[in-house]
């Protein structure tokens, strides 16, 4: 091989190798992008987490609530339904103590 066949060679590895610089650069770019995106999607995510944790310990505070209002409720209803026996008792006996009378 001879002097020009080695600068020849040379040459073209000087080539390729700027080749593949110009390709890892474009491909960390690439990357670079990539990881960019990936930090903005995280961070979209991290808010939306905190967003339906906020909403999580909302919905619980309110059902705690409505819970505390349904045992109101059956505590009212059961009163309730302790006056409206209490009526039905009064009236079955009116109705015992004063026959209907006949015309």
């Amino acid at each position: 091989m001879g002097d020009d066949e080695r600068l020849a060679n040379l040459q073209e590895f000087a080539r390729l190798m700027m080749q593949w610089a110009r390709r890892a650069e474009e491909r960390f770019e690439e990357f670079r992008e990539g990881m960019n995106e990936l930090r903005a999607a995280q961070a979209n995510s991290e808010a939306k987490i905190a967003a339906l944790a906020d909403a999580q310990i909302r919905t619980e505070a309110v059902v705690a609530a409505l819970g505390e209002q349904m045992r109101e409720l059956a505590v009212t209803q059961a009163h309730s339904d302790q006056r409206f026996d209490a009526l039905i008792d009064i009236v079955r006996g009116l109705g015992q103590s004063n026959p209907p009378q006949q015309s």
